[in-house]
């Protein structure tokens, strides 16, 4: 709180703002030039750090209220015995396209009877409540800090704004993209799998394998540093039958993993090209493997087609994803993970990418009711599949 020295007092945010139009004081006029000749308050200041107050982003809270009202609008239609209107008609009568539309718009399954889906909303109405969190004004900041309601930016830097408690459903679908770290390498990835790509990177800085060598090199000069240090003794003969043994390992894992494949066929529909996230239904694949399909639609040119599994750490895939027609036919390719012949190893990550459906994909896919279908064929290699 700061004042002029006739003592009239305003928040400092207040204050900024009317500075930017004139340099005087907002009461008495008094010239108060950039605000340097303003006073804190520091008594009202106290009063105002001990008054009780609510978190901002609270269902209804002043900086988010439009989005709140927003995503709860769909009060009108769940209160059924109320005077409230949807698009000018009573919400008793609101017919079950307009409900579909609403429902698409909130990212809701759009299947079921209305009561059914008039279920749904309200459980989604319920999600968006807002925080509960209640204090004194000195303590906002802190809260602020923590706050799952509050805003964040998206740490792959995409420009997105996101909720706090929805970071970790963000990053599984943010399509930016990272530059790996390693000095000398330009190679891009999404940050899922860059984990994968700095464990084969040659610009990654590794420890040397063999035993009492603690040296520090790139992996690209690993090969030269073993043979001109180590080789000739007892410790590169170890590493060179250490190396032989993992090569006929992984020889022999892939020629097991070739001959005993796990597939399944994924089709699964889309509410057309809109914005929203379409999901497959789950598939067991065995040894407590699941998985499913999905097509996350974030704007007209960023769409994500990808493989999700669980339930095991490691395995290696071939899946491709296709477009289908209006007669089930497949349109187009849209991503293929892996190849037939070397079927890629999906650790820490889903397989995935983004494509941009073409005019033609459009117009040949989109069927009578708005909806779209799309299938995969996934591949799965487990040790010890029958």
């Amino acid at each position: 709180m700061r004042g002029c020295s006739e003592g009239h007092c305003f928040c400092k945010p207040c204050y900024d703002k009317a500075l930017d139009q004139k340099k005087s004081c907002p009461a008495c006029r008094e010239n108060v030039e950039d605000g340097s000749k303003l006073v804190p308050n520091r008594e009202l200041a106290g009063v105002v750090a001990n008054l009780r107050m609510r978190c901002p982003h609270a269902e209804g809270g002043k900086e988010d209220a439009a989005s709140t009202a927003a995503k709860c609008s769909v009060d009108a239609v769940v209160r059924l015995n109320e005077p409230d209107t949807y698009d000018g008609a009573p919400a008793a009568f609101v017919t079950m396209e307009a409900l579909r539309k609403l429902l698409r718009e909130h990212f809701l399954d759009t299947a079921g009877s209305k009561a059914e889906m008039e279920a749904r909303v309200e459980e989604d109405r319920k999600k968006r409540a807002g925080c509960g969190w209640k204090g004194r004004v000195a303590e906002l900041p802190a809260h602020l800090g923590t706050c799952e309601w509050a805003p964040v930016e998206c740490p792959n830097h995409c420009e997105e704004l996101v909720q706090r408690r929805l970071l970790v459903e963000h990053e599984r679908v943010c399509t930016t993209k990272a530059e790996c770290p390693n000095a000398g390498c330009s190679v891009q990835h999404r940050r899922q799998a860059m984990n994968q790509h700095r464990a084969e990177c040659e610009h990654e800085e590794v420890t040397c394998p063999c035993p009492g060598c603690d040296a520090r090199l790139l992996r690209e000069d690993l090969d030269a540093h073993v043979e001109a240090m180590h080789w000739g003794d007892w410790a590169g003969q170890l590493q060179r039958v250490w190396r032989e043994n993992t090569e006929l390992k992984e020889k022999a894992e892939i020629e097991h993993i070739h001959a005993a494949p796990t597939s399944w066929v994924f089709n699964w529909r889309a509410d057309g090209w809109v914005r929203g996230e379409f999901e497959s239904e789950t598939h067991d694949f065995g040894q407590g493997v699941t998985g499913k399909c999905c097509l996350s639609i974030m704007n007209e040119h960023t769409h994500l087609i990808m493989f999700c599994f669980d339930g095991r750490a490691k395995c290696r895939v071939h899946a491709t994803f296709s477009i289908l027609d209006k007669h089930n036919k497949t349109l187009r390719q849209v991503y293929e993970f892996g190849t037939a012949d070397a079927p890629e190893i999906a650790e820490d990550f889903d397989p995935g990418d983004d494509f941009t459906p073409t005019a033609d994909d459009k117009a040949q896919s989109v069927r009578a009711d708005g909806s779209i279908r799309l299938r995969a064929v996934v591949r799965l290699f487990l040790d010890g599949a029958a």
